[in-house]
């Protein structure tokens, strides 16, 4: 049997063009001539989902800041000086005196039992102890003895000049300067006034016989005088008793 032989080489390049086209893929086929199809794009894949991240722990409460420390209360302001208070000695100008210095110790002297020195505190008064009023300033007044009301108590304060009271404490002394009289207890002066007595200064010339606890001796140009509430004292002798005569008041 003969085999088909093509009589020119144009019909084998045909034949051969052919077998080329059935070789060629159908994609790059219809590439070439025009119809070519896109492909679909392939669908993208689902992203894998995070985990969840792990919720971070919710911080503790503060601890409460502790409160500060208490304030400190201002310390109360002292009281206003009294008006009489302790004061420092005057200037030393004695007045003349018709008695000589003579000196001796001093001895501090007591008015009984319900006097008290300047600076002593009670905490209570008795029921007899009464109000008074001198300058707009109130005092305790019992039995002789003048108080101004402390926090906690009562304090013995000086007599204040111009308080006047209905009755002399029992232990009272008279004294008599340049006629005129002055009545005398624990330290303090009174002449009477209408129907009271009334504190006043101390007379130059007064003589005493005591001075109460809180006398202070002084020595001045040699000689020693007691300073009792601003009061220059000179010690002498009369009628052969150990003495105070006043030889400088306030």
């Amino acid at each position: 049997m003969k085999l088909y032989q093509p009589k020119n080489k144009i019909s084998i390049i045909i034949i051969a063009f052919f077998a080329v086209l059935l070789m060629i893929p159908e994609d790059a086929t219809a590439q070439r001539f025009g119809h070519f199809t896109p492909m679909r794009p392939m669908p993208r894949p689902m992203p894998t989902p995070r985990p969840m991240p792990t919720p971070r722990p919710i911080p503790p409460t503060p601890r409460p800041i502790p409160p500060g420390p208490r304030p400190i209360p201002p310390r109360p302001l002292p009281p206003p000086p009294h008006p009489y208070p302790r004061p420092y000695p005057v200037p030393f100008h004695p007045y003349p005196v018709p008695y000589p210095y003579i000196y001796h110790p001093f001895v501090p002297y007591y008015w009984g039992p319900t006097w008290f020195p300047i600076g002593f505190f009670a905490a209570t008064l008795t029921t007899a102890a009464i109000v008074i009023s001198v300058e707009n300033n109130q005092y305790n007044y019992d039995d002789g003895v003048y108080y101004t009301k402390e926090s906690n108590g009562y304090k013995v304060v000086p007599a204040p000049l111009g308080a006047t009271i209905s009755e002399l404490p029992k232990g009272y002394v008279t004294i008599n300067v340049s006629g005129t009289e002055y009545y005398y207890y624990g330290g303090a002066y009174y002449t009477k006034d209408t129907s009271k007595y009334k504190v006043v200064d101390a007379p130059v010339g007064a003589v005493v016989s005591h001075l109460p606890e809180g006398a202070e001796e002084k020595t001045i140009d040699g000689q020693k005088y007691m300073i009792y509430n601003n009061v220059y004292y000179q010690p002498i002798s009369k009628d052969g008793q150990d003495s105070y005569v006043v030889v400088q008041g306030k």
